[in-house]
């Protein structure tokens, strides 16, 4: 009898794909992996970022979608991620092979028994040397940005805009510091919106933002703070 073909949803990849990433990183308490991460103000929205001593971005495609947005994302993806990884269903892989850079990453989501998935590694993701500090610094909110540059002994205009701090970001430290300072802050934000929320690796998988897990998680993550951290 031949088994019935099942075409996975974004939700069941998402869901699988975020418990696999908090085995991985289970035990590195100064991870947070983060859902639907807004990059380069809004152009584009990573499914899931993971965050630590690096930046590293997931993309999922399920076989009910389409690759029609991919060449937009990946052009906000490749300035601003160490690592980049698309997650697809079965009818992608083989398109995504062809059209990809050798250096992302594709695995693909593969259906188990009972609803669950599975993750075939078929190409290892490398690291990204097209990384634009210019970018990533957007990552930044205005206070998170001008707190960086107080700590640096930086003066701050009060009516200094979002692209001014920026600015003067990218020109006071070096891209490696920049990315790091980038990395620290979106690691101690704790929960800025309600539904998906960064959380520890080993963590329940999703929880609203007034729930006990969720609050439980805003307590670590701000625990992880740096000195002079944003209000």
């Amino acid at each position: 009898m031949q088994m019935e073909t099942v075409s996975l949803r974004d939700s069941d990849i998402r869901s699988a794909l975020r418990q696999r990433l908090q085995s991985i990183h289970a035990a590195e308490p100064d991870t947070a992996i983060i859902d639907e991460l807004s990059l380069a103000q809004g152009q584009a929205r990573v499914d899931l970022a993971v965050v630590n001593g690096s930046f590293s971005g997931y993309e999922i495609k399920s076989d009910r979608d389409t690759l029609n947005r991919l060449p937009n994302q990946r052009a906000v993806y490749e300035l601003c991620f160490n690592t980049i990884t698309i997650v697809v269903g079965s009818a992608h892989v083989a398109e995504c092979m062809d059209s990809l850079p050798a250096w992302w990453g594709i695995w693909e989501a593969v259906p188990q028994a009972e609803k669950s998935v599975d993750f075939l590694e078929r190409r290892e993701p490398k690291i990204n040397d097209r990384i634009s500090p210019e970018q990533v610094v957007q990552l930044l909110w205005r206070e998170e940005a001008a707190s960086a540059l107080k700590a640096e002994g930086i003066e701050v205009r009060a009516k200094a805009t979002r692209r001014e701090l920026w600015r003067a970001l990218v020109e006071a430290f070096s891209p490696e510091e920049l990315f790091k300072i980038v990395r620290e802050r979106l690691r101690a934000r704790g929960d800025w919106r309600s539904g998906p929320t960064p959380f520890r690796g080993g963590g329940l998988s999703r929880s609203a933002a007034n729930s006990p897990h969720s609050r439980m998680n805003r307590n670590w993550l701000l625990s992880l703070r740096s000195p002079g951290p944003p209000n």
